[in-house]
């Protein structure tokens, strides 16, 4: 059956990984080697069972034990263990040494496997747009039932996934007795409370259940039973270890610490103090079990968390130093060489032959067609089953985030093995909701809010049609709706009807003066046709299509005054623009930076051109150009960007319509669009220095200093590199859960200056 334990609620986040150490976490104090018994024993030695608890990052202590142990060579028997304490106990089990285990993790992002993050690069393009623009939060999900999130914040789709490859020479059936080393795992029903024991059945699967944390990590469901992490009910599973039939128990109880008084100021803490407490009584219940031959390991741990990932090797050596300390109570069940060469051994009646696949299956929780599963998936009947490929095919998918997970396992009918593919599908919606938020603050007091909504309907027909809808509102009001019908059976190629509406307010400027504040309204229509560039979307997409537009540009605030002579003056209203257009218009966007607000590395590029004509019959095109540009060495950065608009209109005089510059990263030491016209140079150098980095989160604090320079210009002929204006700043920046966040102060010829203060997007 099943079992799995847990130490804490957020330690679960990363307890995925947490059973994964890095190749320098696994250093290994040198002792000396246990004098070789070459006399035969006179009475059969005891049968010697490992208990691993939970305990998240301070698992890594079960490595060093783990080391130390092969060191003596003492023979395990058996192992039981919950949470972290499965995952590092069933690779063992599975036939892997500590050091393999070891060789193995040194090539993982540990942090990233934890809580299912990928390079923005893989990403399908949509989605990388997606997620620049709404950064705020989880995605929520809308039904005629009300507003429903996630059952996990973490699915743990690349931590199975790596379970998987690394136990795939297992049977899918194998029955836990006949592993290399027998072994149990802890769960906990969440419907009942019940502790639930694994005893056979696909290996991954057991640990993953074992491992999965309350609100943390999502449940899994096998077998009917919706399982969560097993450290709710056992942390310490002694008690299996006994009816497994050990003689002798070495226990190694990892699990965290009571909080004092003083660290229970905040819901987060209490929250987890409330779980460590359940835990530790469980954990005491199963000590009391412990007889004076049994040997219970508790390293010192000290301040390491259940998240400090990057305390890895100091925790491995304090694992590795506590069994040291109990040298002389593991001495006596040490064995000679040959007698361990003998016990590691392995039974082939656990591992899986080569086979042909035989079958393909399909089963599936939601609306995606079964036909679109095995397309996208791409397994053939009569090919050698190969797990790791197959799952390499299903992350794939899993990129699109159409799935929970959709995963795979081996499974014999009628004599004839097969591969089921079970595609848990997003059952939370159907509508999805994300969030975003603007915020900026200039040193004149200018500034703006902007709350950002965006809602999306995938799969209303066979095709996979899907309904988009972006709403901003604050000081800029935006709407957009946009349907995108697949033309294309990969769902490549699609055409999109859309419909947009903007309503904002821009300021004109004379100089470093405000003269006056107009209402900017547009509105578009139009239908496009999408490709994507690069498999799924991940390099970016082109678009070209047909567009109708309107523009009202009406004075809010200012009046025009205009000298006659040097008594006299005259004041009249500012002019206002009224036009409406259609034509031809197309775009590309390729984006491979690895971060849109501070990147590292990587390039991305924009351009888009509109071609046609006024009601009336003039002439008008607009096009724009933008190009980022990102490399690093160590902890610095370099960042280059530089972009060009331009605006072709018989009217010159037409206001508000142009590109602008000013405000942040447009020339910061200036006022929000202080200069606009009809064509636009802009560039910047950026300097970014790593000063901090949270690996858990995967983000880091930045330092960091831009030259900038551009201007605007009426007509192309005044266009000049020499007539730029110019800006320089300082700033410090990170990626918050509310978005990209600078704060920083910026100059510029003249006194010109700016103190800026962005979150978001500008």
């Amino acid at each position: 059956m099943k079992t799995h334990s847990f130490s804490r609620v957020a330690c679960a986040v990363l307890a995925a990984l947490i059973c994964m150490p890095s190749a320098s976490a696994l250093a290994q104090t040198p002792i000396s080697q246990p004098q070789t018994n070459t006399a035969t024993p006179a009475v059969k030695r005891p049968k010697i069972c490992l208990v691993l608890s939970g305990g998240g990052a301070r698992g890594f202590a079960h490595i060093g034990v783990l080391k130390q142990l092969e060191a003596l060579r003492i023979p395990i028997d058996c192992v039981t263990g919950t949470s972290m304490g499965a995952v590092i106990g069933g690779l063992y089990a599975s036939g892997m040494s500590a050091n393999e285990i070891e060789k193995r993790i040194v090539k993982l992002k540990l942090n990233d496997i934890a809580v299912d993050r990928v390079e923005r690069t893989i990403v399908p393009h949509a989605l990388r747009e997606e997620d620049k623009q709404y950064p705020l939060g989880a995605t929520m999900g809308l039904s005629a039932n009300g507003v429903r999130l996630p059952n996990g914040a973490v699915q743990a789709t690349q931590f199975l996934e790596l379970l998987h490859n690394w136990t795939a020479h297992l049977k899918s059936d194998v029955d836990f007795d006949d592993l290399p080393v027998p072994f149990r795992a802890v769960a906990t029903n969440l419907e009942t409370g019940k502790t639930v024991v694994f005893n056979k059945g696909p290996l991954h699967l057991a640990i993953r259940a074992s491992m999965a944390a309350p609100g943390m990590f999502a449940p899994v469901e096998i077998d009917g039973e919706l399982l969560t992490d097993g450290g709710l009910v056992k942390n310490l599973p002694v008690d299996l270890a006994k009816q497994m039939g050990a003689d002798v128990i070495i226990a190694v109880n990892i699990g965290t610490p009571l909080l004092p008084r003083t660290q229970l100021s905040s819901l987060i803490n209490v929250s987890q103090q409330m779980v460590n407490i359940l835990t530790e009584q469980n954990v005491e219940q199963q000590k009391a079990l412990l007889t004076p031959d049994d040997i219970l390991i508790e390293p010192n741990l000290g301040d390491i968390s259940f998240v400090d990932f990057g305390r890895s090797a100091q925790a491995s050596d304090i694992g590795n130093k506590a069994a040291i300390a109990m040298r002389e109570k593991l001495m006596p069940y040490s064995v000679s060489k040959a007698e361990y060469a003998a016990h590691l051994k392995h039974d082939p009646d656990a591992e899986l032959p080569p086979i042909k696949i035989g079958f393909v299956e399909v089963t599936s929780n939601g609306v995606i067609p079964e036909r679109e599963i095995r397309r996208q998936v791409d397994v053939k009947e009569g090919t050698p089953y190969n797990a790791e490929e197959i799952n390499l095919k299903l992350a794939k998918l899993n990129l699109t985030r159409e799935y929970d997970g959709i995963t795979h396992e081996l499974v014999q009918r009628d004599g004839e093995y097969g591969v089921k593919i079970r595609a848990n599908e997003r059952n939370w919606g159907p509508h999805y909701l994300r969030f975003g938020l603007a915020l900026s603050s200039g040193f004149e007091g200018t500034g703006g809010f902007r709350l950002q909504v965006g809602h999306s309907r995938p799969w209303i027909n066979e095709s996979g049609m899907e309904w988009r809808n972006d709403l901003e509102f604050g000081n800029t009001l935006h709407l957009r709706s946009e349907l995108r019908q697949p033309v294309s059976e990969d769902r490549s190629r699609m055409i999109a009807p859309y419909i947009e509406a903007n309503n904002n307010t821009r300021n004109i400027y004379r100089g470093e003066t405000r003269v006056a504040e107009y209402d900017f309204k547009q509105g578009r229509i139009g239908l496009d046709y999408i490709g994507d560039i690069g498999e799924r979307g991940s390099l970016g997409e082109y678009r070209f299509g047909v567009e109708a537009k309107h523009y009202k540009v009406r004075p809010k605030l200012g009046q025009l005054q205009i000298n006659i002579d040097q008594e006299n003056t005259s004041v009249a209203a500012l002019p206002g623009v009224n036009l409406h257009q259609g034509g031809l218009k197309a775009s590309v966007s390729v984006d491979q930076l690895s971060d849109p607000a501070f990147p590292r590395h990587g390039y991305a590029y924009n351009g888009e051109i509109f071609i046609g004509r006024n009601i009336g019959g003039e002439r008008y095109q607009e096009l724009s150009l933008n190009t980022t540009w990102a490399k690093s060495w160590d902890s610095h950065s370099l960042n280059l960007k530089f972009s060009t608009a331009g605006l072709f209109l018989p009217n010159k005089d037409m206001l508000g319509l142009g590109p602008t510059l000013g405000g942040f990263q447009q020339l910061s030491a200036y006022q929000p669009d202080q200069f606009s016209g009809n064509f636009k140079l802009y560039g910047s150098a950026t300097y970014l220095y790593r000063a901090l980095r949270f690996d858990l989160a995967g983000q880091s604090l930045f330092m960091g200093s831009s030259f900038e320079f551009g201007n605007v210009w009426d007509d192309s002929s005044q266009i000049s590199f020499g007539k730029t204006r110019k800006s320089l700043s300082l700033f410090a920046g990170f990626n918050s859960f509310m978005g990209p966040m600078h704060v920083g102060f910026a100059v510029g010829p003249n006194g010109v200056k700016n103190l800026f203060f962005q979150v978001g997007r500008q």
